[in-house]
Parts: C-alpha cells; sequence; structure tokens
C-alpha cells in the first residue's frame, strides 16, 4: 500500500485527487529546457506593418467623417428612414455623398447600422474598420 493512502500516516480522508497519479510525461514536458520549445518564425517584415498602419488612418479619418455627417439631425433621419424601408441603394447612395476616401459598405438591422470601411486597394486587403451605431432597442 502507497504511503500517501496509508491510515496510520493519515488517519483522515484524503481529497480524491491525490489518489491519482500523474503521468510521468508531464513532469518531462514541464521540466524540459526551453531549447525545446524554440521554434523558427519567419523574419520580420515591417513593410507589411507600415502599410496597414497607414491604410488605417485614412480608414480612421473616414469613420470621423462618417460620425460627423450622421450628428447632423436631417441626413440622420434621411438615412434611417430609407433603411427603415429597406432601400439599400438610397442608403449607400446618401453614404456615398459623405465623401470618403475609403469604399464603405453598409449595413443595418431594425436595431443598428455597420459601416465596414476598407481601403481601395487592388486585390489584397491590408486592413478594415467598422463602425456600428445603435439605433433601436
Amino acid at each position: 500500500m502507497p504511503i500517501y493512502n496509508h491510515p496510520a500516516y493519515f488517519p483522515y480522508a484524503l481529497p480524491l485527487y491525490r489518489l491519482y497519479v500523474i503521468h510521468p510525461a508531464y513532469y518531462a514536458a514541464a521540466t524540459a529546457p526551453s531549447s525545446l520549445w524554440n521554434r523558427d518564425y519567419p523574419p520580420i517584415d515591417m513593410k507589411i506593418l507600415h502599410h496597414s498602419v497607414s491604410s488605417s488612418q485614412v480608414l480612421l479619418k473616414d469613420a470621423a467623417l462618417i460620425t460627423a455627417k450622421l450628428s447632423e439631425p436631417a441626413i440622420a433621419q434621411q438615412l434611417m428612414t430609407h433603411a427603415q424601408t429597406g432601400d439599400q441603394k438610397e442608403v449607400d447612395r446618401i453614404v456615398h455623398t459623405f465623401g470618403c476616401e475609403s469604399a464603405v459598405i453598409t449595413s443595418f438591422t431594425p436595431s443598428a447600422v455597420h459601416f465596414t470601411i476598407d481601403p481601395r486597394t487592388n486585390g489584397k486587403s491590408c486592413c478594415e474598420v467598422t463602425l456600428s451605431m445603435k439605433w433601436g432597442r
């Protein structure tokens, strides 16, 4: 009988987790030198991040432009009225008049409007900003 179950050494009830033996592979993995954990990573390419950052700045300016336009009650009312009737083409036309440099994809539900702002780049998508605003319950 193992010592951890012997009643002479432990006259009180032991927790059940002490009765289970931990597999030796667990200890081997936990005590392995960190050199076994090293992985080869590709070299850092700062050009991609720099392009994403510069594109994101334009996207954030467009997001600020959208919020500024929607703070005007007449434009917000027009947008909400056409969205409520399900007129996607008119909603897109109103958003297009805001003068954003980026492509803006508008979707709406009865409770919110979502603007996905994507840079107009050929092919690859480096980044996007999604602006969600609640307008109902």
